[in-house]
């Protein structure tokens, strides 16, 4: 699947019904886009103009010339990677394996792309603002729960190896008291699969009134959570099936975890390495001993 296709799915959901239109349309019609004008798109996806103009816009891009841009860009890639070989996603149940290998190439191959396509959806401009806002900051509250909350306590710990003021609880109630304690000068990052999840857009209406600065990892989609957040960084995966539990989601917000760490560090640099160097001169005298 490649990464418009990829938006196109993540946003489907919060789409009016004539945007929903159009993302069928091109999901299954992609030739079309280059062999006809924009007043017969909308003609042969019984929508108007402004409906092309909108989702193409809602889903990233400036318009329908930009989108036909990236499809192109994009064909020219499958093409240049297509004998490259490697494993594959494969869409099926949990119990439809048929072996031990079948299994370990399609979590390669979910992992690998839930990577790539979130690094593709990488913008400089949001993550420069977002690593400038955690450094300035005087307390970092992170937020995270279910699968989200395993990317959330990588990045609070990775936060406490440089002496930042960060915090992070796995318990609600202890959530709504750090919460009701932020302000302004403070940063608070919230990591969602869903942005229908009550916990987390109640401790987001919380920091957001109290005038902190809020950063979400979350998927693509036009939302609360996506719409409300000063910074949105996304982070986007297949899904293999449902049900199985197997979430490469996970890969690409540590992905985006890394990403944040690494460039936090280097910005603080002068400020945080001898905190690296205590880190790890102490792990390294324990392993000795």
């Amino acid at each position: 699947m490649n990464i418009v296709s990829e938006k196109i799915k993540s946003c489907y959901a919060s789409l009016p019904q004539s945007e929903k239109l159009v993302a069928d349309y091109v999901l299954e019609n992609k030739d079309a886009l280059f062999k006809h004008p924009i007043k017969e798109l909308a003609r042969l996806s019984g929508t108007t103009q402004a409906a092309w103009t909108r989702f193409a816009q809602a889903i990233g891009y400036n318009g329908l010339k930009d989108l036909k841009n990236a499809y192109y860009s994009e064909a020219n890639t499958t093409l240049a990677q297509s004998d490259k070989g490697g494993p594959r996603v494969t869409f099926k149940d949990v119990n439809e394996y048929t072996s031990l290998q079948s299994i370990a190439d399609n979590i390669c191959a979910t992992s690998v792309q839930a990577v790539q396509t979130t690094y593709r959806l990488f913008d400089a401009g949001t993550f420069s603002e977002a690593v400038s806002h955690i450094v300035e900051a005087e307390q970092i509250q992170v937020f995270g729960v279910g699968t989200a909350g395993v990317a959330a306590y990588d990045l609070y710990c990775k936060l406490l190896r440089i002496h930042y003021n960060a915090v992070f609880n796995q318990d609600h109630h202890m959530n709504l008291m750090t919460v009701s304690q932020i302000k302004s000068g403070d940063v608070a990052i919230f990591f969602c699969d869903n942005a229908k999840n009550t916990e987390i857009m109640q401790l987001f209406s919380i920091a957001k009134e109290r005038g902190a600065v809020t950063i979400a990892v979350t998927k693509l989609g036009n939302n609360a959570l996506t719409t409300g957040c000063d910074h949105v960084l996304f982070a986007t995966s297949p899904e293999i099936d449902k049900k199985s539990g197997i979430t490469s989601s996970r890969f690409a917000q540590l992905f985006l975890v890394d990403t944040l760490y690494t460039a936090i560090a280097n910005r603080d640099y002068e400020n945080i390495q001898g905190y690296l160097k205590n880190s790890y001169d102490v792990f390294h005298e324990t392993a000795r001993e």
